[in-house]
């Protein structure tokens, strides 16, 4: 028998929780620790259709990507995706940031879903890596991140080829700055601001917006392949999650 506490103290050997950002929520953020686990399903994000999947499939754990709760909370009522969590009696954990600059974790994943090779950390910032792709211009880079990542591509037009490119997944168009610094041509990400675009346009790096979603979702097959080959008593669902961010 496996217990929600073997499915924690597993991943904290993939992802250690106490590697997260001092700001972030991981772990258990609902359920007992001490219940059985026959079924476990994976998801990016809690949301109430991705609860009602689970309470339908009889799962016993859902394990996400963002934390459940976040912030603060001062009370628990029946408008409030918390309070439809606890009420199915259904177990959450949550692996954010530490599965993010985890070993094969969100942004390694998102390297190898593009082809990023040859990948070194940046030691002021653990949340961004750099690596190469074999040299292309920016439109044939879009392209490539289109068929991958199945996404829309902002991005500021330099008019650079790309061979050296700095990543983090997510919100990260704030580091496009020290990926210049380490000699990037490009920062791919999964949100920018419109000023930071400007700025990477006057410092002469291109910065490539995927999507949150996009950009994050890609660590989901490869952490249900890891826990499948540790588990074989537990059955592991993917959720059929969209995204809800929606460009025409």
């Amino acid at each position: 028998m496996s217990t929600v506490k073997d499915i924690y103290l597993y991943l904290d050997t993939l992802a250690p929780f106490s590697s997260a950002a001092p700001w972030d929520n991981t772990g258990l953020l609902v359920g007992n620790e001490n219940s059985e686990v026959k079924k476990v399903m994976l998801s990016l994000d809690v949301t109430g259709d991705v609860i009602d999947e689970a309470i339908k499939n009889n799962v016993d754990l859902v394990i996400t990507h963002h934390p459940l709760i976040f912030e603060g909370v001062k009370s628990v009522t029946s408008n409030m995706l918390l309070y439809k969590a606890v009420s199915s009696g259904i177990s959450f954990i949550s692996s954010h940031t530490c599965l993010d600059i985890a070993k094969d974790g969100v942004n390694v994943c998102l390297a190898n879903a593009v082809g990023i090779k040859n990948i070194i950390s940046v030691d002021e910032e653990p949340f961004l890596k750099i690596g190469e792709i074999e040299e292309m211009t920016e439109d044939n880079f879009v392209s490539l991140l289109k068929e991958k990542l199945n996404c829309n591509v902002l991005y500021n037009g330099t008019g650079n080829n790309i061979r050296k490119i700095a990543f983090c997944s997510g919100s990260g168009g704030d580091l496009f700055a020290l990926a210049k610094e380490k000699g990037a041509d490009a920062l791919l990400t999964g949100e920018a601001k419109y000023h930071e675009f400007l700025d990477a346009s006057f410092n002469n790096i291109t910065i490539f917006a995927c999507g949150h979603f996009e950009t994050e979702i890609v660590v989901i097959d490869t952490l249900k392949e890891k826990l499948e080959k540790d588990f074989k008593n537990i059955e592991f669902l993917k959720a059929n999650q969209k995204n809800v961010v929606k460009c025409k």
